[in-house]
């Protein structure tokens, strides 16, 4: 299978959930996550604003206590983290309907400050192999000099197929995090 049909076949598999199922999916995701010792001692999170079809990660927003925060903006070809406060600082891009934080050099996170990182995606392997939407912005900030956090994937149990075609650019996460 070919990854524009995987993409296909993983879309449709998620427009059959339920919104009611995706939530109780999202928050046992959470759930997950909120008690790893990776994320119990992290001190700056990058997140990213999940689409209508991706787990709602947001809810750890309720568990982050000192927490740095940060969300990604694209930049050219290229990923940057940009900490924000609170959700309500995200805005609507432009390009993608994604949210995404507004440009402040003073906030720009250096790579190698991140200790744990969502990262999103449309199938993964229970190993971490990972298959994006296809344009390897995330492929990209992996394999970035300094880069050290922990990388998470998150997916609903729907997306975990047992192989993913893989390319030389294509990077795995640490663990993938599915309910």
């Amino acid at each position: 299978m070919t990854k524009s049909d995987l993409r296909k076949a993983i879309r449709i598999r998620l427009e059959a959930l339920n919104p009611e199922v995706k939530a109780r999916k999202s928050a046992a995701i959470c759930r997950s996550v909120a008690h790893t010792p990776e994320w119990q001692t992290s001190r700056v999170i990058g997140f990213f604003s999940p689409l209508p079809n991706e787990p709602d990660i947001d809810l750890l927003w309720a568990v982050l206590g000192e927490r740095t925060v940060c969300y990604p903006r694209v930049q050219g070809d290229n990923l940057i983290f940009i900490s924000v406060p609170d959700r309500e600082a995200l805005l609507e891009s432009e390009r993608w309907n994604l949210m995404e934080p507004p440009h402040s050099d003073e906030r720009v996170m250096p790579v190698e400050a991140l200790d744990f990182l969502f990262v999103p995606g449309i199938a993964f392997t229970a190993e971490g192999h990972r298959m994006g939407r296809g344009k390897g912005y995330y492929d990209r900030f992996l394999v970035q000099p300094g880069f050290r956090a922990t990388a998470n994937g998150v997916c609903f149990a729907e997306q975990i197929v047992p192989h993913l075609p893989m390319e030389d650019h294509d990077r795995p996460v640490d663990r993938v995090f599915s309910a």
